[in-house]
């Protein structure tokens, strides 16, 4: 399934975010809005696999909101030193050091 956005009345396709994408073509609104909304969906994929337990997703909106993701300036590095990569999937890395699989 594709997703078409409307921009200026032109539909311009909506694709996964490459880390690099994320830090040279965002603002900071854009930036945080879409890292908060790719750490929402890690968080209920994690809920998902292990429910009826919400401490796996708990763990990663901790991480985001009070740990190691709330380091914007070391998330920003990561996404750097990664361009190519799928923003998820870094995010993924960081989260697991933190909350496991």
């Amino acid at each position: 399934m594709t997703l078409c956005i409307f921009t200026n009345g032109l539909p311009s396709i909506a694709n996964a975010q490459t880390a690099g994408d994320v830090v040279t073509k965002m603002n900071a609104d854009q930036r945080l809005s879409y890292v908060s909304g790719v750490v929402e969906g890690l968080a209920y994929s994690r809920w998902l696999r292990d429910k009826p337990s919400a401490e796996g997703m708990n763990c990663v909106y901790d991480w985001y909101y009070k740990g190691a993701g709330k380091d914007w300036n070391g998330v920003v590095s990561w996404f750097e030193r990664h361009p190519d990569k799928p923003v998820g999937a870094l995010l993924y890395v960081l989260i697991k050091k933190d909350c496991g699989e």
